[in-house]
């Protein structure tokens, strides 16, 4: 009874892998990395078009009703994001030195500006 679960080993000389058996094993892993890339491209796929018929499907049902369509409203929110997030920058102060507007009584608080020096002779 304990030989029925005990494990036999193959002999010796069959443990070591040939030349043959080692290109089998590389190329079958290759198919099988190829076989799970191909399987994520097709779902990349599937759903950029499945976005597309979206798209379309919202534009035709804005022409319909005539209620603005879903990715017009989506496009005008982010929009409104962007500009909220990403101020327009105020003109450049026109003298090189910061303080230089304010001793002047300037209203708007003035950009340091990069100037490059030279010698004066």
């Amino acid at each position: 009874m304990n030989q029925m679960f005990s494990q036999q080993l193959p002999p010796p000389y069959a443990r070591s892998s040939s030349t043959v058996e080692r290109i089998v094993a590389r190329v079958l892993g290759v198919m099988v990395w190829a076989t799970l890339a191909l399987v994520g491209l097709v779902f990349a796929l599937s759903l950029l078009i499945w976005l597309a018929v979206g798209v379309v499907a919202s534009l035709v049902m804005s022409l319909v009703t005539g209620r603005p369509a879903t990715v017009t409203l989506l496009w005008r929110r982010y929009r409104e994001m962007t500009r909220q997030h990403w101020p327009k920058r105020q003109a450049a102060a026109t003298t090189p030195r910061a303080d230089a507007t304010s001793a002047a009584g300037g209203s708007e608080p003035a950009v340091v500006q990069d100037v490059s020096w030279r010698e004066v002779p």
